[in-house]
C-alpha cells in the first residue's frame, strides 16, 4: 500500500511576510508623525542657523619658487642617481630645507597664531588688534546677545582690550608661556587660516575665513606677508650674517687704512728734506703697513658687495597670481542647507519612534 504525503503549504509561525502594500501602508500611517517631526526639526534648524554669525572668505593665490638658484655641480649624475631615489644634493649646494610642502604647515605654528593676533585691523572706522576684534565679535553676535539678555549680562559696544597675558620670550631657547585664553585664541586663528598647495602645480592657496570681509581680505594678506618674511630669512640668514660681520671688518679695516695713510702722510711732511737712511726705513715701514691696510680694506669691501648681491640672489621669489580681495559674499552659514538637514534629521527620527510604537502593537 503505498501512503502519499503531502507538502505542508503554510507559513511557519516564525516566518515574517512582508508585502509592498503593507510597506505603503506603514508610510501612510506614519506620515502625521514624520511630518511633524520635520517640521520641528526645521525650525529648530532655522533658528539654530539664523544665531549663526556670518562667515567670510578670502583667498590669495601665490606660486613659489620651487627650489634654491643655484645649480648643482653634479651635472647629469646628480639626475640620473634621484632616478634611482638617492639625493646627491643633500649637503652644500642642494635644494632648501623649507620646501614649499611645508609652507602650510608655518601656517598653522603657535608663532604664527601670535604674530597675528598683535596685528592691527580697522573696521567701521575703529582700530582693532585681531585678537580685540574676535573677542569684540563673539560678544556682539546674535547668539552671545540673547544669551547677554536672558542672564543679564551687558555686552560692551567698545573693542575689547587685549588681555595682559605674559608675553612670548625672544630667546628661541626658552619655552612659551601661554595662558588658557591665549591658547584657546590661538588655535581660534590657527583655524580661520589655511594654507593648500597644488603637488602638480607647485601653487598655494591661502584662505581666510572671518566674520568681516575687509578683515578678511586684511588676514589674507599678512598671512602671506609672514609666509614670505618667514621664508626669506630663512633662506637668507647665512649671508645676512655674513654681511653684518664683514660690514664690522670693513669698518675696522678703513679705520686702520686711514690711520696708516695720515701716519705716512705726517711722516713724509715732517722729513721732507732728510736723507738719513734711517728715515728712508722708517717711511718704507709706514709705507708697507699702508698699503697692507689698503689691501685688506679692498678685500673686505669687495666680499662685503659680493655677500650683498648673494643676499639678493637667494632671496626666494612668490609671485602672487591672484591677490587678497574683500569677499562680497558671505561664504558661511549655509542657512538653507542647515535647517533642510535639522528636517530630515528630525524626519528620521519621527520614522525611527513610529517605527518602534508600530512593532510593540505587533
Amino acid at each position: 500500500m503505498s501512503v502519499t504525503e503531502g507538502k505542508s503549504t503554510e507559513p511557519k509561525s516564525h516566518e515574517i511576510e512582508i508585502r509592498l502594500s503593507d510597506i505603503v501602508q506603514f508610510l501612510k500611517s506614519s506620515r502625521r508623525t514624520v511630518i511633524s517631526w520635520a517640521l520641528g526639526g526645521l525650525v529648530v534648524g532655522g533658528v539654530y542657523a539664523a544665531f549663526q554669525p556670518n562667515q567670510f572668505t578670502s583667498y590669495v593665490t601665490v606660486m613659489p619658487e620651487l627650489q634654491a638658484r643655484g645649480t648643482s655641480s653634479l651635472g647629469n649624475l646628480g639626475a640620473i642617481a634621484g632616478l634611482a631615489g638617492i639625493n646627491l644634493e643633500s649637503g652644500a649646494g642642494g635644494p632648501d630645507a623649507i620646501r614649499p610642502d611645508l609652507y602650510p604647515s608655518m601656517l598653522q605654528s603657535i608663532p604664527f597664531g601670535l604674530y597675528m593676533l598683535k596685528q592691527p585691523v580697522r573696521v567701521e572706522n575703529r582700530l582693532f588688534t585681531i585678537e580685540s576684534y574676535l573677542d569684540w565679535a563673539d560678544k556682539n553676535s546674535l547668539g552671545s546677545r540673547i544669551d547677554n539678555a536672558l542672564f543679564g549680562w551687558l555686552s560692551s559696544d567698545e573693542p575689547a582690550t587685549s588681555k595682559s597675558t605674559k608675553e612670548p620670550a625672544p630667546n628661541p631657547s626658552q619655552p612659551l608661556v601661554l595662558s588658557r585664553d591665549q591658547e584657546g585664541m590661538v588655535l581660534n586663528m590657527t583655524k580661520r587660516v589655511v594654507a593648500e598647495i597644488d603637488k602638480k602645480t607647485g601653487v598655494i592657496t591661502i584662505t581666510a575665513k572671518m566674520p568681516d570681509p575687509v578683515v578678511a581680505a586684511t588676514v589674507a594678506r599678512l598671512s602671506l606677508d609672514y609666509l614670505t618674511n618667514y621664508v626669506t630669512s630663512y633662506r637668507t640668514g647665512k649671508s645676512r650674517q655674513q654681511v653684518t660681520f664683514l660690514d664690522k671688518q670693513v669698518t675696522g679695516a678703513r679705520r686702520r687704512y686711514e690711520a696708516a695713510e695720515y701716519n705716512l702722510s705726517a711722516y713724509r711732511d715732517r722729513n721732507r728734506s732728510v736723507f738719513l737712511n734711517t728715515a728712508k726705513i722708517e717711511e718704507q715701514r709706514l709705507q708697507a703697513d699702508y698699503l697692507l691696510a689698503q689691501t685688506v680694506y679692498n678685500d673686505l669691501s669687495k666680499q662685503l658687495e659680493q655677500a650683498r648681491i648673494k643676499v639678493q640672489e637667494e632671496a626666494p621669489v612668490f609671485q602672487v597670481l591672484e591677490p587678497a580681495r574683500v569677499p562680497v559674499n558671505k561664504s558661511e552659514p549655509k542657512r538653507t542647507i542647515i535647517a533642510l538637514g535639522f528636517a530630515i534629521f528630525g524626519a528620521i527620527i519621527g520614522l525611527a519612534i513610529f517605527l518602534v510604537r508600530w512593532l510593540t502593537r505587533l
